[in-house]
């Protein structure tokens, strides 16, 4: 009776590891890295509808997103892989004036902002 009992024990004891060990996965961590870059214009205003453009040079080809920002001078973007990216933002209505900075995004799940001004 004694053995029984150590064998249900051990038993549930073992299924009770496997089932904590699998509900913890790492799998279900968002590992998408978020960014937002700002547009501001040379007196400090928000800029709407300016393009905006991430770029970095990679092992297998360069990777470029390209947004449009937001009413609020904002364009998000969603990466898979962690990079630091170049930033160039242009607004049609301002020609040859454009903005440059650097986002990194170099941890998933976390979210990273710069502000460019256009000039």
């Amino acid at each position: 009776m004694k053995t029984f009992f150590l064998k249900i024990t051990a038993f549930a004891c073992v299924a009770l590891l496997l089932l904590s060990a699998l509900s913890t996965s790492s799998c279900k961590k968002d590992k998408t890295c978020h960014g937002k870059v700002k547009v501001l214009d040379t007196g400090g205003v928000v800029v709407g509808n300016a393009k905006v453009k991430l770029h970095a040079s990679a092992v297998g080809g360069d990777v470029v997103y390209e947004s449009t920002t937001d009413g609020t001078g904002y364009a998000s973007f969603e990466v898979k892989l962690p990079a630091i990216f170049d930033v160039v933002a242009t607004k049609a209505i301002y020609p040859n004036w454009s903005g440059n900075g650097v986002l990194r995004l170099d941890e998933p799940g976390k979210e990273a902002e710069v502000t460019v001004t256009i000039q």
